[in-house]
Order: C-alpha cells, then sequence, then structure tokens
C-alpha cells in the first residue's frame, strides 16, 4: 500500500507540474501579445504627431572671466 502511496504521489507531482508549466507558457504568450498589441497601438497614433526635435544652432563666448578681470582692473585704477 505504501508503494502504490508514493507512486500515486509521485504522478501527481509531475501532473501538477505540467499543469503548472502549461498554464505559465499560455499565460506569458499572452502577456506577450498584449504588450505587443499595446505597443503598436502607441505606435500607430503617435506616428503622425509632429516632430519636436528642433535644433537651434549657434555659437556663445563665455564672458565671465572677462568681466572679472574687467572689474580687477578697474579696481586697481
Amino acid at each position: 500500500m505504501i508503494l502504490v502511496q508514493r507512486l500515486l504521489g509521485a504522478v501527481m507531482a509531475i501532473l501538477f507540474l505540467l499543469a503548472a508549466l502549461v498554464f505559465t507558457s499560455i499565460a506569458l504568450g499572452i502577456a506577450l501579445a498584449i504588450g505587443v498589441g499595446v505597443w503598436a497601438w502607441l505606435w500607430w497614433r503617435s506616428r503622425s504627431l509632429p516632430r519636436r526635435r528642433v535644433t537651434i544652432e549657434g555659437e556663445y563666448r563665455d564672458v565671465t572671466d572677462l568681466e572679472r578681470l574687467e572689474s580687477r582692473q578697474r579696481e586697481r585704477l
């Protein structure tokens, strides 16, 4: 009787493990399909939006050092 219980327990454990793996793979597949669907919808909605990346070209000059030098020269005079 004990041997039968052990065999039945092992078979039940294997079946439970297989059922858990099947459920997990189905849930992962559904989650992946929903994620791809949401990504595709967002891409489709945002494809016609105007591109707001504006590059402003120009030059600049740092005058802080010059201002400090000029103020020192005024103080000396």
